[in-house]
């Protein structure tokens, strides 16, 4: 009779499904995750295998318009900067104080930057405590509170603030828009370019 057996191994017992399920999804969580099988490139293909995880982290860091290659400075780094450049290594200080990741771009200005920059991580940082708190299975969206007026570049930006076209702006004020409506002034800068060489 079922009196006399365990309770986890009497048939239709609420709690021998949830053990029964609570072991094959330990079991689930063991097994290694399937190598995809890639490839890149029509012409000149190129295959290899490899983790799904690295594949989806490759393909973003590939999106030039998601994410910007950032650089995360040590004392050692900054120390060897010194050596041939030393206004560089102060402006990468001024990052490493901070505790800044900056692209080499954004480095160059910095110090006109450096409030931005800061506000820019502070929201980042808050947006990553709010993201962590999603529940897994969704909804994954943006709280509807979500400050990112610092962030940059940014799609629905009006600026050049943290673009590629800053640092050129800066150097060379209104050469950037002169070269937007007359893209043949870039041919005739880069054969000028040329002959100086």
């Amino acid at each position: 009779s079922s009196a006399t057996l365990p309770l986890a191994s009497r048939p239709h017992c609420p709690v021998s499904l949830s053990i029964m399920a609570l072991a094959r999804s330990f079991r689930r969580c063991t097994n290694k995750v399937p190598d995809v099988f890639m490839q890149f490139g029509l012409e000149q293909q190129f295959r290899f295998v490899s983790h799904p995880g690295i594949m989806v982290v490759s393909k973003l860091l590939e999106m030039k318009t998601i994410v910007r290659m950032r650089a995360n400075f040590t004392q050692d780094n900054i120390e060897r900067m010194k050596a041939f450049d030393p206004d560089l290594a102060r402006k990468a200080q001024i990052a490493y104080d901070h505790k800044l990741p900056i692209h080499f771009q954004q480095l160059e200005l910095i110090e006109e930057s450096l409030p931005r920059l800061l506000e820019e991580k502070a929201q980042l940082e808050t947006l990553r405590e709010d993201v962590a708190q999603i529940p897994a299975g969704g909804p994954y969206e943006l709280p509807p509170n979500a400050d990112t007026s610092a962030v940059r570049p940014h799609p629905d930006q009006t600026d050049l603030e943290g673009t590629w076209q800053m640092l050129a702006e800066a150097k060379y004020p209104g050469k950037l828009e002169a070269v937007m409506k007359d893209p043949k002034l870039l041919d005739s800068n880069l054969a000028k370019y040329k002959k100086d060489e």
